[in-house]
Parts: structure tokens; C-alpha cells; sequence
């Protein structure tokens, strides 16, 4: 799901996952979330609902669509000390919620304590997947603090070794708690940013998410509670069914980031929220 994307995009005449870019054209790419007032996904936006602000000045938006595309998905686990406790609410959470995974979507399968190393590279195959997750990550030796800006950046990371597509680009961590350290989440954002994806997180644990990584790139945290499985499905729904929106990049130095600014009309109902990317990277 990626939520803004700058690429230099060519579409050619091929599906989904098999579409190349080329330099012919530079176009910022949107994705963002609606929710209504009350949490729920809310579709039924027009393209004039949106207002779009790049560098605080306001672009149009040259094209509009609201589709459940496919996801180059990364699944990144927290093996921290605390999530020994919780590994029957975590197989409960991919089990009861993966179907919300679809043909068509591409799954990574990434684990650690500190930064995060990959268990199962990208595949298409969800039964393979699956068996990582139930198998492979529950058997990882488990302890330590978990810190979400490495791991967040090393997921990053990961995301820039893949060729471009027009599949949205996400990462959802399943952790203990969102603490994060203030003031440190700087350089993960900005690696986000430059691999085109948001970040979502479920939290297993309690306490109040710090959620700034989210924030910044266009995530949603959803806290588990007593129902790990449904808020899986809440979370990947989040990253899957999204407003994409298009505009002409304004310029830039290559290299440099550019703030965008997503919100809403008043004709999209009282209450609604909006989630997307808060910048991007001008491609070198």
C-alpha cells in the first residue's frame, strides 16, 4: 500500500505485477486512508475531496482511483523478552486474520529483537508464508528490547533491493508495546520514505502507542486488546484499501525531501480522518 510514492513512471501493458518504470514521466503517487468518525474505511470519495499540498503549495491531483490493490507486504516480528509471553496471541492474530491476505500479494517475512533479520524472502506462495510464521519465527530464540526504528529501517532496507511496481508497499510490525524513542524515529522515517512505504503497527501488548513512524508514513496503529485475530485483519484492511492519488512532481533537488499534506473537503462528512505519507525523497 504505498501511501505517496515518487517514481518516474512509463505504465506499460502488463498486469499489476509485472509493470516496469521508466524515466519518461515524474509523478508523485498518494496513497491514503479514510477512515469515518467511527473507524470505519470510508469509500465513496471523489477526487475533488482531496486537497494536496506539496511543499505548502497546492497541487491537482491528475489522477484518482480507490482500489485494494496488491501488497508487497513485509511481516515483521518482535522477538523481544516480553513477546514470550504472548506467542499464542501472535499465532492467534496470523492465524484467525490471514486470509485478509490475497492471491496476487507478496509477503516478506522479517524477525529480531533489535534491528530485524529476514526469515522468508518475498514469495507469493500465503502457504508458505504461513508456515514461516507458525513454524520459523516461533522457533527464533526470543529476548532482549525490541527497537522499532532499526528494525524499521532494516525492513527499509529490504524494500529498496526490489524492483519498482505498481504494488503498494507496506510494512506491519507485530510487537509487544509502541514505545519508540522520541526524537529517534527521524531516520527511519526518512528510509521509509525513500523505500515508498508506510508502516502499520499491531501491538500486542498495552500501554499508549507512541506511533510516530506510523504517522509519518502513513501507518495506522491498532492495539490487539483480548483480539489479536480481527486486529490483523484491521491492520492489513488499513494498508490494502486506500484512495491513490497521482499530481505532477513540482520539482526538486534530487536527493532532498519535500513535504506533502494530505486533507479532506468538508463535503467528505464530518469526522473523517486522514492518513498518508507526510514526504518524500526526490530520486537522485
Amino acid at each position: 500500500m504505498r501511501p505517496a510514492f515518487l517514481v518516474c513512471l512509463w505504465l506499460v501493458a502488463a498486469s499489476a505485477q509485472d509493470t516496469t518504470f521508466r524515466t519518461d514521466v515524474s509523478v508523485v503517487r498518494v496513497d491514503v486512508e479514510v477512515r469515518d468518525s467511527s473507524g470505519k474505511i470510508l469509500e465513496g470519495l471523489k477526487k475533488e475531496d482531496f486537497r494536496i499540498l506539496d511543499q505548502g503549495q497546492p497541487v491537482a491531483a491528475t489522477n484518482f482511483a480507490f482500489e485494494a490493490e496488491p501488497l508487497d507486504l513485509i511481516l515483521l516480528f518482535d522477538l523481544s523478552g516480553p513477546m514470550r509471553g504472548k506467542l499464542l496471541k501472535l499465532v492467534r492474530a496470523v492465524e484467525l486474520g490471514f486470509h485478509e491476505l490475497k492471491a496476487g500479494d507478496r509477503v516478506c517475512v522479517m524477525a529480531g529483537p533489535f534491528s530485524a533479520f529476514e526469515i522468508l524472502p518475498f514469495t507469493p506462495d500465503l502457504d508458505r508464508v504461513n508456515q514461516a510464521i507458525l513454524i520459523d519465527v516461533l522457533k527464533q530464540k526470543f529476548g532482549g528490547q525490541f527497537i522499532l526504528e532499526s528494525a524499521a529501517s532494516a525492513a527499509a532496507g529490504r524494500f529498496r533491493l526490489e524492483p519498482k511496481s505498481t504494488r503498494r508497499r507496506a510494512v506491519l510490525v507485530v510487537e509487544d508495546k509502541s514505545e519508540g524513542r522520541p526524537g529517534a524515529e527521524g531516520a527511519a522515517i526518512l528510509a521509509l520514505w525513500q523505500s515508498d512505504a508506510a508502516l502499520g503497527e499491531l501491538v500486542l501488548g498495552g500501554g499508549t502507542p507512541h506511533g510516530a513512524i506510523s504517522a509519518q508514513t502513513g501507518g495506522s496503529v491498532v492495539m490487539a486488546g483480548a483480539e489479536p485475530g480481527p486486529a490483523f485483519q484491521e491492520a492489513v484492511q488499513g494498508l490494502r484499501r486506500r484512495y491513490t492519488l497521482y499530481y505532477s512532481q513540482p520539482g526538486g533537488t534530487p536527493g532532498t525531501e519535500r513535504k506533502v499534506a494530505v486533507t479532506l473537503s468538508p463535503n467528505a462528512g464530518p469526522g473523517a480522518r486522514v492518513r498518508a505519507r507526510a514526504g518524500y525523497v526526490v530520486p537522485r
